[in-house]
């Protein structure tokens, strides 16, 4: 018995010996950037923020877009988007934001329901798509109970991720399979449940409303028409030539290691957008404008009961202010975009690395109270 325990002894030591060379060996250091010598602008004292933040949270390449009374104030990247190649992350690099994306399909769904002339109060069935939508108890769920997570809609534990296939999914073979289950994957709660699901189901029901495939759909609608033309929900992972990759921190060294993204479902209406920070700065100044912008008919429609807030949006404090928009993060990619109509300002950032600290909402807390001191 007592060799036995010795060999099980060593054999976990070697394992764990094997374990801690691995995550070594195929990991980076931090990154190191130039400090900023001098501070005689806004510009270069957002920049300062940034080099420290990607030294305080080992941050890859970090990237901020700040829309301020209707014009671009800041737009800059540092870092890389690649560790490996060394590829530099810019404005114009294309990147994963994550449930950033569900604004954009929420802004999708608003302008096509609306013209059909159905508004948010109204139940899927008023879309009329026959067959098991129509049978299923989906077809009562409001289009505000979906873009507010409050359907009784939940996703796919861990136990069923883990039996499930581990390729990605067209959108609408997902859909029809979700309809097929929906008694699994919905009850009768209307609490509060975040959940992609409600996202995803929300975009193969307006795709198949409209006969269209949907990342065609919002790319017409939203993207394109806001001018937004180097963004889109993609329907391939990874895209060629794309070269973003995520990070996240070791276990056990203070360095950091690759985390890539996959999407269970492509188009992916929750998670899919692959845009650019130049492209974001865009969609803050229409999101800004309200109704003289190009999504003022959709934020119309997502506006109900004298709210503030459109639905599908989240909202945060910052420096004593109601702001909203929402979070994204997945892998190893964070995101954030909020405004405030109030303050007359709107910030979008990205980092190519997993978030566990709240290091976005700390740095653009940072940058917002820099900016707009009391």
């Amino acid at each position: 018995m007592h060799k036995k325990i010795k060999i099980l002894s060593a054999v976990l030591v070697f394992w764990i010996a094997l374990f801690i060379a691995w995550e070594w060996w195929y990991s980076f250091p931090k990154v190191r950037v130039i400090p900023v010598s001098e501070v005689n602008s806004k510009s270069l004292g957002i920049d300062s923020i940034l080099h420290q933040a990607m030294s305080t949270y080992l941050l890859p390449g970090i990237s901020v877009a700040i829309v301020k009374n209707d014009e671009v104030f800041y737009l800059n990247a540092f870092g890389y988007k690649n560790l490996l190649t060394k590829d530099s992350l810019t404005v114009e690099s294309a990147i994963v934001v994550a449930s950033v994306s569900k604004l954009f399909t929420a802004l999708g769904l608003a302008n096509t329901l609306n013209t059909k002339g159905i508004s948010t109060h109204d139940p899927v069935s008023s879309l009329e798509l026959k067959g098991k939508v129509s049978a299923s108890s989906l077809a009562k769920l409001r289009f505000q109970d979906l873009l507010t997570h409050q359907s009784g809609v939940r996703d796919k534990n861990f136990s069923e991720m883990i039996f499930s296939s581990s390729k990605s999914q067209v959108l609408k073979e997902w859909g029809a399979e979700f309809l097929q289950n929906s008694s699994t994957y919905h009850t009768d709660s209307i609490s509060y449940n975040y959940a992609d699901s409600n996202y995803d189901l929300l975009g193969y029901l307006i795709s198949q409303s409209e006969n269209h495939d949907f990342h065609a759909l919002i790319e017409n609608s939203v993207l394109a028409s806001s001018g937004m033309t180097n963004s889109k929900f993609v329907t391939a992972w990874p895209i060629e030539d794309n070269g973003i990759t995520g990070y996240q921190k070791t276990f056990l060294w203070k360095r950091i290691e690759p985390k890539r993204i996959s999407f269970p479902i492509l188009p992916s209406p929750s998670s899919g957008l692959i845009t650019t920070t130049k492209d974001m700065s865009i969609a803050i100044t229409h999101l800004l404008r309200g109704q003289t912008g190009a999504f003022g008919k959709a934020l119309g429609w997502l506006t109900i009961d004298g709210s503030k807030v459109p639905l599908g949006f989240q909202k945060t404090q910052i420096e004593g202010r109601e702001w909203v928009g929402h979070y994204g993060g997945q892998a190893g990619y964070s995101s954030l975009l909020f405004y405030s109509k109030e303050a007359e300002t709107g910030i979008f950032l990205f980092s190519n690395s997993r978030d566990k600290e709240d290091f976005r909402i700390e740095i653009a807390r940072q940058i917002i109270s820099y900016i707009s001191p009391k």
